[in-house]
């Protein structure tokens, strides 16, 4: 997510450049463009981010940031695109517990002030992507519209992720279900083009989210300020797969491996965009979806997930296999709990022994 300076310069005077071609030839709308194109925030591969696997993904991999020597180069450049950093990046908002969200993201309240900031120096201003990354208890039980209530806000368009671990009791391999609450009552900003809704699981599971994706484009609609309806397409749900580790929250996820140290998700997107019938009726309730069968685990093991601190200690490699890892991983701790019990013995023996030298000293020197 883009950092730009909460400060902006305001110039008494600048050059206004009438000589350049970039404003004398080129209208707005292209230097628009280009200057969209260079002060958007991209990936910085020196900040990797650091969790517990929960929000690494395409896309997520590092932090991002925006290289803003352009507007250094010329104050003209500066006073035209000075918000462009902000308006052009994608925020990311975190509805999850602390161990499934980034740190150092940006809050409502932080973007309200920027936002005020920009209408106040540059008037409205349309354009902007919002993602929102939510488990779906915080999602079904949360204020959601509370992001879309704020003053001057005008995105086209905005993604709510469902990863694979946000989804109710994925540790128990329980199907896959969405509420409809959460939308009903949603009102999206006039600006927005296009809502978006990313559904994951793993790729074993894809008849799951298949199932879903199709039920919220054919029974869920959403709506606008204006009054605009917003409606979703069977025809048009994406889908995309990516492959990423299999220790999530400290845990190796062995149960769910396609192979050793790698989980494979499959991903569908719904998309909402404006429909030409206005809402003049109230429409019906969107209605809970849910897989009515349960996907049985890729592996029968007896181990579903292993602590990946003690197969750190154990040296078991990520690149073992599932069932080798469980039989390495029980053996080593039946030797730790018979080298701690050998200990134990030990050092009742001392004990003993110290109490036995005790009883015999007679306080003589």
């Amino acid at each position: 997510m883009a950092e730009p300076n909460p400060s902006p310069a305001t110039f008494v005077t600048y050059d206004e450049q009438k000589q350049c071609p970039l404003f004398s030839t080129l209208p707005a709308e292209i230097r628009y463009d280009i200057f969209a194109y260079a002060l958007t925030a991209a990936p910085d591969s020196t900040q990797p981010i650091d969790d517990e696997g929960y929000c690494t993904r395409p896309g997520y991999e590092t932090r991002h940031r925006t290289w803003t020597e352009l507007l250094r180069s010329c104050k003209r450049i500066y006073m035209e695109a000075w918000f462009m950093p902000f308006l052009c990046s994608e925020h990311a908002f975190f509805m999850a517990s602390r161990d499934r969200s980034q740190s150092r993201i940006m809050t409502v309240s932080e973007m309200q002030q920027w936002l005020d900031l920009i209408h106040q120096r540059h008037g409205e201003v349309q354009g902007g992507r919002i993602r929102i990354f939510a488990q779906l208890w915080c999602l079904e039980q949360s204020r959601f519209q509370g992001i879309f209530d704020m003053d001057n806000f005008n995105p086209k368009t905005v993604t709510l992720t469902i990863r694979y671990t946000d989804t109710w009791f994925w540790e128990n391999n329980e199907p896959l279900r969405i509420a409809g609450a959460w939308n009903q009552n949603l009102i999206l900003p006039d600006s927005v083009t296009n809502f978006n809704m990313e559904i994951e699981s793993i790729e074993h599971r894809k008849a799951e989210v298949d199932y879903i994706a199709n039920q919220a484009a054919e029974k869920w609609c959403l709506k606008r300020a204006d009054n605009c309806r917003m409606v979703a397409d069977k025809s048009t749900i994406s889908v995309s797969r990516w492959t990423g580790s299999s220790v999530l929250g400290r845990q190796r996820w062995i149960r769910d491996e396609i192979r050793p140290g790698q989980l494979d998700y499959y991903v569908a997107t719904v998309s909402w965009r404006p429909s030409r019938e206005a809402l003049d009726t109230i429409p019906p309730p969107n209605p809970k979806l849910q897989v009515t069968w349960q996907t049985l685990p890729l592996h029968i093991l007896s181990e579903e997930n292993l602590p990946a601190h003690e197969l750190e200690r154990f040296n078991i490699s990520l690149d073992t296999p599932a069932e080798e890892a469980i039989a390495l991983w029980e053996a080593r701790i039946v030797d730790s709990d018979q080298d701690t019990t050998e200990e134990e013995i030990d050092e009742e023996s001392d004990e003993q022994s110290e109490e036995d030298s005790d009883e015999d000293w007679d306080g003589s020197d």
